[in-house]
Parts: structure tokens; sequence; C-alpha cells
């Protein structure tokens, strides 16, 4: 998904979808800070793949999008980039 360019924090970035704690199966975890603030994320599996609000982009791609640094920590745990 891609932030609007109109957003007070990272305009234009690219991330990845939020989804409800109950909808998959939990993949794993990372741990992420953004200035004094630390969150645990967890990444899960979706039971359907499905997205309403973003679109689907071809993984050769990800390489020259601009992403949030927490969609790139999360992407290279999974091994996708």
């Amino acid at each position: 998904m891609q932030r609007a360019e109109y957003a007070s924090l990272m305009p234009g970035m690219w991330e990845l979808p939020e989804v409800s704690p109950s909808s998959g199966r939990l993949a794993f975890s990372v741990r992420h800070s953004i200035t004094v603030t630390d969150y645990t994320v967890r990444v899960v599996e979706p039971e359907k793949l499905e997205c309403k609000k973003g679109r689907w982009v071809a993984k050769k791609r990800l390489s020259m999008m601009p992403l949030t640094g927490l969609a790139k920590k999360i992407l290279r745990t999974a091994k996708v980039i």
C-alpha cells in the first residue's frame, strides 16, 4: 500500500497492509523502533490473499520502490528481499 502524498509521515512511501490480529497464522515477529517508541510487530500468513486498498507488485520491483523501514525489515525477515 502506498501512503498518501499528503500524509504527515513518510508521504509516498510503500508499506505492507495491516490486518486484524485474528486473520491468519503467526509467521514471525519483529521488533521495530521509531525514535523513542519500541514496537513488536506480528506478521501473519493470511487465510485469504486479498488486498482491498493496495495493489500487488512484482517481487523484482521491490528494490526500486521507496519502502518504509518496517516494510523492509519484514520483507528481509521473510526472505522476500
